[in-house]
């Protein structure tokens, strides 16, 4: 009986861990490269390096958490870019104010003047600009997943655009929720009626 065995293309996610060390360990891929792999795969080197001060002399175990953090990172990305294809369609038809969302992104280093100079250029066409905006946003979304949540707070920041952030922010927060922060109740200096010192 055939087993499915993932293709490093494809969606895969957190729960092919197993599936992909097998495979690695069939090519006869060594564990002391783990290092090595995960840079190759995109981790930063400071992911790698909490890796390796949380299992000194472990191989096995730091090529087992590399390739769970390269696989929950990449699942991530892919659950970003959905929520922001999911999301086109009504932000093509209903985002005001193109030029000026494309210069605050560019205040926040998300897009490149070039990527502003293509929604700038796209006037006076409201549609073409929104879409050249769009274009260039998917593009920063896709290198960087955490554009997305940049990209929704500027919406945010312009009352015509307030709902398409929030929408967004509400997508991500179904996925990646915030823990709570505990609310310290204010205290009031009351005197309960009655008691009069």
């Amino acid at each position: 009986m055939a087993t499915s065995q993932p293709c490093l293309g494809s969606a895969i996610g957190v729960n092919d861990l197993i599936d992909v060390l097998d495979l690695l360990k069939r090519c006869g891929f060594p564990e002391t490269r783990w290092y090595e792999l995960g840079l190759r795969l995109g981790l930063l080197k400071k992911t790698l390096d909490v890796v390796e001060k949380n299992h000194p002399h472990d191989v096995s175990r730091c090529m087992t958490e590399c390739l769970s953090q390269w696989l929950a990172e990449k699942l991530k990305h892919d659950v970003l870019i959905n929520i922001f294809n999911n999301r086109h369609t009504v932000l093509s038809q209903s985002l005001c104010d193109s030029v000026s969302i494309a210069w605050l992104l560019y205040a926040e280093h998300m897009l490149a003047q070039e990527a502003v100079s293509r929604v700038v250029s796209a006037s006076p066409s409201i549609s073409n600009q929104r879409e050249a905006l769009l274009t260039a946003v998917k593009e920063a979304v896709q290198t960087d997943p955490n554009s997305l949540h940049t990209f929704a707070n500027i919406l945010c920041t312009m009352s015509t655009n307030v709902s398409l952030g929030q929408d967004i922010l509400d997508d991500i927060s179904k996925y990646f929720p915030t823990p709570e922060v505990g609310l310290v109740p204010e205290t009031i200096d009351m005197v309960p009626e009655g008691n009069n010192f």
